[in-house]
């Protein structure tokens, strides 16, 4: 879904940059693209001392037809000359704001030149780096490995079935090292399995049988360009009408999937409507919404400059539950604006082999995410009612989350890093992990409700997406620093926005976020589920977080335990089971019940299974079935209906 950034450069001169293909931008504000200044490199490859170019073009086939197996098979042509040469294997990857690169799942490498089996050793320094000395008469090297791709869950992200593939670039291909991977021209092809269908955004230049053969373009955009295939295809116009269209390429488990409700596809439809009257201008040619509809395939959520990646639920199509990722869709297509075409400076590299640093991501994630709650509401991916259920649940959980004491906000844009093993946390509310997604998006309604407040109802965030997205082209990255969002910011609606932001950013006071209130809700409890609640529960989930301060499983074992919850001062932690509920087998019914007859004075007794070993628990708690609502602050403009309300 993305991540990236550093600290932020102080502005430096506007760079216009052009090469194979990409445009490269440095914007300052909301400066006209008139007034940029064309140099032949962009300061920060020139800093790195990046070969701009490489010499001829790499031919890459990926045999991707041993769906039993899973084994995706690589062979690369790489033009060369003789003498040392250095490869790299991807290692830090858009949108995972991370070092990510699957090369555990690399295997086989064998490298020949003129048919001879060159010798190659890997960098101890650099486990992404194979270095290999070219002989003399040698202008091209053959590469062969596999790429194996993950058979379960346990191994990695599971994206290739008997029926469906996810065919991302970056694992099956070795590039020369230190070189701007826009100069670097590649020819891929694609072998599918017999009879299969894809999507992508890349140019098919022609089909042989089952194999794919793809238009050259740059590694840059190859890697921002994944194929979506599958045995079920289908693809559905979202907006076909106008120079820009878009499309929605849909691959499922089976044929029913791919039968979509005619209001469904209206609110996607909406949902491409509804973001151009927040942005604007399209800054893509064509752009795909790659779509898996599986429950055994990995989900993913993954932007690209002209497609992304998605994967729902089977009936997704179908408008069946569960709602709660409907905004999935929404992130990924504001990315094409957000994250994209306009992108923090920290976070862009010219290759994939340095760190893109990630200080700026609570504007590349967390506006985004502020953007997928609106347009899910606006496009009616999410009923009103939902989307104000999912609003009540942030602030809730922010409003209680005990890490925000010690671990602020800005902290958090490391956590891709930090969590280096993707293991779950035992205890994630005291731990903190990715809320610079969720909680930016409170502090971002908070700047949308200050800017319509200040203004009089004049500008909003809205307008402030409209001026900074504007003059975007095809092929364009602008760059920019935190000064430029705020200097803009105080363009629109002057308001000390740095202080304003920066302090909600760096707040390590543990005070709720304000956005809501500012926008005249407020949070407030009841005995009856919201519907996200409701929604998480129907699929087996046991929602007592605001009680007694746990999440159960439908099989009992503890989902989630909130610290200095009740449940926390009982001894309970993450992964214990319940067996029994004052002295009945374990049911979420009689849990539930408990924690009612609780309020009398009688406690909650559990006997609970950790490992082999079994002991009984006495929860003293009071209050009864709690459940997060907003509800109107009486005498206060209701700005966050206006905030999501259809725009067109």
């Amino acid at each position: 879904m993305g991540q990236d950034a550093e600290q932020l450069s102080n502005k430096g001169q506007a760079v216009l940059m052009q090469k194979g293909g990409w445009l490269l931008v440095v914007m300052l504000g909301l400066a006209p693209l008139a007034g940029v200044q064309a140099q032949p490199v962009d300061a920060r490859a020139a800093a790195m001392q990046v070969q701009p170019h490489y010499p001829g073009v790499i031919e890459l086939e990926v045999d991707a037809s041993d769906i039993e197996r899973r084994i995706q098979r690589v062979r690369q042509r790489i033009p060369v000359s003789a003498g040392p040469l250095r490869l790299w294997y991807p290692q830090w990857i858009p949108g995972n704001h991370a070092p990510t690169g699957p090369i555990n799942q690399m295997a086989g490498l064998v490298i020949r030149g003129n048919g001879q089996v060159l010798p190659w050793t890997r960098d101890s320094g650099d486990m992404y780096a194979f270095q290999l000395q070219v002989p003399e008469g040698v202008g091209e090297l053959e590469i062969e490995f596999q790429y194996l791709s993950p058979t379960a869950a346990d191994q990695g992200r599971v994206a290739m079935t008997p029926n469906l593939l996810d065919l991302q670039w970056h694992r099956v291909l070795l590039y020369p090292a230190g070189v701007d991977a826009r100069g670097i021209q590649v020819k891929p092809s694609l072998r599918l399995p017999d009879g299969w269908h894809s999507g992508t955004a890349l140019e098919v230049a022609q089909r042989s049988g089952s194999t794919e053969h793809y238009a050259p373009v740059s590694l840059m955009t190859l890697i921002d360009s994944p194929v979506f295939a599958g045995r079920h295809f289908k693809r559905f116009a979202l907006d076909d009408t106008t120079r820009q269209p878009v499309w929605l390429d849909v691959v499922a488990e089976n044929p029913q999937a791919l039968q979509a409700d005619g209001k469904v596809l209206d609110a996607h439809r909406a949902l491409v409507r509804e973001a151009d009257a927040v942005f604007g201008a399209r800054p893509y040619s064509r752009y795909n919404f790659l779509l898996a509809v599986s429950d055994v395939f990995s989900g993913i959520g993954l932007e690209h400059a002209q497609s992304s990646e998605n994967g729902m639920h089977d009936g997704y199509l179908r408008g069946e539950r569960p709602f709660l990722d409907n905004d999935l869709l929404p992130h990924e297509y504001a990315h094409a604006w957000v994250g994209k075409a306009w992108r923090p400076r920290p976070t862009w590299v010219p290759y994939y082999n340095a760190p893109m640093h990630n200080d700026e991501l609570w504007m590349y994630e967390g506006q985004t995410q502020y953007w997928a709650v609106v347009l899910a509401a606006r496009s009616g991916l999410w009923q009103p009612d939902y989307a104000m259920a999912m609003l009540a649940q942030l602030q809730a959980n922010y409003a209680s989350q005990p890490g925000r004491q010690w671990r602020d906000l800005h902290d958090t844009v490391h956590q891709g890093i930090l969590d280096f093993n993707a293991k779950p946390q035992a205890w994630a509310d005291w731990q903190r992990a990715f809320e610079f997604y969720n909680e930016s998006t409170l502090l971002w309604l908070g700047v949308d409700a200050r800017l319509r407040s200040l203004s009089k109802g004049k500008v909003s965030l809205d307008t402030f997406a409209r001026r900074f997205h504007q003059g975007g082209e095809p092929g364009q990255i602008h760059l920019y620093d935190r000064s430029d969002v705020m200097q803009a910011l105080e363009a629109l609606q002057p308001g000390d926005w740095d202080a304003f932001i920066g302090t909600r950013l760096d707040a390590r006071d543990g005070h709720a976020p304000d956005g809501l209130h500012a926008a005249g809700w407020e949070l407030h409890f009841s005995e009856q589920p919201n519907l996200v609640i409701a929604d998480g529960e129907a699929d087996g989930l046991t929602d007592l977080q605001y009680s007694l301060g746990m999440k159960v499983g439908n099989d009992g074992v503890l989902q989630f335990v909130g610290w200095e919850s009740s449940a926390f001062k009982a001894g309970l932690a993450k992964d214990v089971t319940l067996v029994a509920v004052n002295g009945l087998a374990y049911s979420a019914a009689r849990l539930k019940q408990a924690v009612t007859e609780a309020k009398s004075g009688v406690p909650v007794e559990l006997i609970v299974r950790q490992a082999d070993s079994f002991r009984s628990v006495r929860i003293d708690y009071r209050a009864g079935l709690r459940y997060p609502h907003l509800r109107r602050i009486a005498g206060a403009p209701d700005l966050l209906s206006k905030i999501l309300a259809p725009q067109r």
